[in-house]
């Protein structure tokens, strides 16, 4: 093809036609002009393509992570039902000096830690350069809004909560209790309230304000964290969906 087009210019400079010339090479350098301009277009749409893939990639990850964090907060609140109405019914029980065998059951469930994982492998993507890739601003601010506000609230609420164990219920079980192994092992107990807790003078017990004060005040703590996860289940449905619609507009586009 080359040569071809040398042999063109050749022709026409020995025969003199210098206007035809110039003529020939303004369509030659048109010619090549143009054929940049196709492969800068292939370029682009290849490069296009490249990134719509890496998109709806992330995309795919973000919805899988927050169908993972939308399981786990349901399975949360289950658990953490589980310590407020315990709480309820040792409160009740204290109020009215009514024990029996389940009382003791009940305190150590009071004590029960639950924790959430917090899924992200989409949003650490994001944090490491790919925010980019997301060309919907809208779904990348609700993505960072769920990570560092209402995720980033459940934890703190979570920390929370088992610092109050910790520092405020388990030094009065400690004075109040005398405890044993429990017998039965039950898989939804977490290794830190596998032991009975029983009174060790309930009558006294049921008079302890400061023990019944402590449980209320875990109770008020536990229903905070109990809202802001049906705060956050909410939000997080709404982002799977944005998500879906998005995936599929990119996947069709």
């Amino acid at each position: 093809m080359i040569n071809f087009f040398r042999k063109i210019r050749q022709n026409l400079l020995s025969q003199n036609k210098f206007s035809k010339y110039l003529l020939y090479a303004f369509g030659e350098i048109l010619l090549v002009v143009i054929g940049i301009l196709i492969a800068l277009q292939i370029n682009n749409w290849n490069e296009h393509k490249k990134q719509k893939v890496q998109e709806i990639t992330l995309l795919k990850q973000l919805k899988s992570d927050l169908v993972e964090n939308q399981r786990e907060i349901e399975e949360l609140k289950e658990r953490i039902e589980i310590n407020r109405s315990a709480m309820d019914t040792v409160v009740v029980k204290l109020r009215k000096k009514e024990y029996n065998p389940t009382f003791d059951l009940l305190v150590t469930l009071i004590h029960r830690k639950s924790y959430f994982n917090n899924a992200n492998s989409g949003y650490r993507l994001i944090g490491n350069g790919l925010a980019p890739i997301l060309s919907n601003d809208s779904i990348l601010n609700g993505v960072l809004q769920l990570y560092e506000k209402d995720f980033a609230n459940i934890i703190t609420r979570q920390n929370l909560m088992n610092t109050t164990i910790d520092n405020r219920v388990y030094p009065l079980t400690n004075r109040l209790f005398k405890t044993k192994p429990l017998s039965i092992k039950f898989e939804s107990l977490d290794g830190a309230a596998t032991d009975v807790f029983t009174p060790l003078n309930f009558e006294s017990l049921s008079d302890n304000n400061q023990y019944i004060n402590t449980l209320l005040q875990l109770k008020r703590i536990i229903e905070e964290r109990l809202n802001l996860m049906d705060q956050t289940k909410n939000n997080v449905e709404k982002m799977i969906l944005r998500i879906e619609e998005e995936i599929k507009l990119k996947s069709n586009d």
